[in-house]
């Protein structure tokens, strides 16, 4: 994470304490889970694909498209709700790197904020924080989801979301013959689908 990324990370806490501070009734909730992304098999063919135009033998890369996720927000009596988003958490290892983790603030309505179980929704911007042998830039987002939330009476409670993400990665994209090279924006996200439990 480069020092913008961390500025913008810093600013978006900041903005949501301050609203969740001034406002009553606030009830703060920490969703952690574990996320499947539907874009990262792109990131992974671009990958394989510019090591082989580098001449490299490349195997089949052994990945796993689910990404740790870490959503705490705000909830307040009327139902609304403010809060920012810290991953899933991509990475590829090995003789060249990737490294993702998308940062970001929505704003939520969950529908019946003091049911046991109850569907929400939530919209708001994405950035990712990527850096690796092949990026070349990021461009934000916007992010839409929408979940329900299980046993919100307990100390501990559980919840499933499906949500979209549009902001994008710039790659290189490399081609053997001749040898050039080009850039290519993908969604590293796109679709994607959480569970997690909340605290």
């Amino acid at each position: 994470m480069n020092k913008r990324d961390l500025v913008f990370c810093i600013q978006l806490v900041m903005v949501i304490l301050f609203v969740s501070s001034s406002a009553k009734g606030a009830d703060w909730r920490f969703p952690l889970g574990l996320t499947y992304v539907s874009g990262f098999e792109d990131v992974i063919d671009i990958y394989e694909s510019n090591m082989e135009a580098e001449g490299y033998y490349v195997y089949s890369a052994d990945y796993s498209p689910v990404g740790i996720s870490f959503h705490p927000y705000a909830q307040f009596d009327s139902g609304f709700g403010v809060g920012f988003g810290i991953g899933p958490l991509m990475i590829i290892m090995g003789d060249r790197e990737f490294f993702d983790i998308p940062i970001g603030l929505d704003f939520r309505y969950t529908f019946i904020p003091t049911a046991n179980t109850t569907p929400y929704i939530r919209a708001g911007g994405r950035h990712h924080a990527a850096s690796g042998d092949y990026v070349e830039g990021t461009t934000p987002g916007f992010f839409g989801g929408f979940g329900v939330e299980f046993l919100r009476d307990k100390k501990v409670n559980m919840g499933i979301e499906i949500s979209y993400d549009s902001s994008e990665i710039e790659l290189e994209k490399k081609k053997r013959y001749p040898y050039t090279s080009t850039s290519e924006n993908i969604q590293p996200c796109g679709l994607m689908l959480s569970i997690f439990v909340i605290f």
